[in-house]
């Protein structure tokens, strides 16, 4: 098949168009981070956040960019003020009891 000239400078465009839009959204992921240089983090970052370039990197792998921060809704249980409270006195005072004995 014969490709058009015009073709290939639609698709360097475009090309161009969707780095810009990348490029801008981590550079400011970085500044967000307080950070001068843009690193694969940023990147992951700034696609995974955006809705529009999210699909067009979904079965991309990005290597050194690690994990979207979260903790999912299932691990945060319910808690009440007493929770967590004498805990770290509990383990203490158990201890010292037997090296006291």
């Amino acid at each position: 098949k014969f490709i058009r000239p015009a073709s290939v400078v639609y698709l360097g465009a475009v090309i161009e168009y969707l780095l810009a839009e990348v490029l801008e959204l981590a550079g400011n992921c970085a500044r967000d981070n307080k950070r001068k240089i843009i690193k694969p983090r940023h990147i992951m970052m700034a696609v995974e956040m955006d809705d529009e370039l999210k699909p067009l990197f979904s079965d991309v792998i990005m290597p050194g960019s690690g994990v979207v921060p979260g903790v999912h809704t299932c691990l945060m249980g319910k808690r009440d003020q007493d929770t967590f409270r004498g805990w770290a006195r509990q383990g203490l005072s158990k201890t010292q009891v037997g090296a006291k004995e």
